[in-house]
């Protein structure tokens, strides 16, 4: 189980965390999120999925040209294919301005990659995958990514 992350050092949550109390996220919610943020949120923490050629692959980065390119570059090997397609740079999500953000951000993945295992396991229960989580050295910013084992 991931520790808790340091919300403490977040400009945006000053002011929201009482000296040595825990954080409580639904005032902070309901003063800062839209209904809509929180559902386009719920897409990324809780994804949907699309079942093509036999794989498995993120809805909302399903393009089945760019798939099936990917399945000819990389010979039809569909492993390689979910791993180039469902692969996430949270920096492309995420604009940390600050270090506490962008040590935030690297939680942050861990967490997304639990989730997306959590919901794989749910949506395919009798399939296998390997959720991967890359760091900003390995990769443009903390990286999640899942294939079929």
């Amino acid at each position: 189980m991931q520790e808790s992350v340091d919300l403490s050092k977040i400009p945006q949550l000053d002011g929201w965390i009482a000296d040595g109390g825990d954080f409580d996220p639904r005032t902070f919610l309901l003063s800062s999120v839209t209904i809509g943020e929180a559902a386009a949120m719920s897409l990324l923490l809780w994804p949907e999925f699309t079942e093509y050629r036999s794989c498995v692959f993120l809805r909302f980065l399903f393009d089945t040209q760019a798939i099936d390119k990917w399945f000819g570059e990389l010979k039809g090997d569909g492993r390689a294919v979910e791993s180039v397609v469902n692969h996430l740079h949270l920096w492309d999500v995420f604009a940390p301005k600050t270090e506490p953000e962008y040590v935030l951000v690297s939680e942050l993945a861990p967490k997304l990659g639990e989730m997306w295992m959590a919901a794989l396991k749910r949506t395919f229960s009798s399939r296998e995958f390997v959720v991967s989580v890359t760091s900003e050295a390995n990769d443009y910013g903390p990286t999640v990514s899942f294939r079929s084992a």
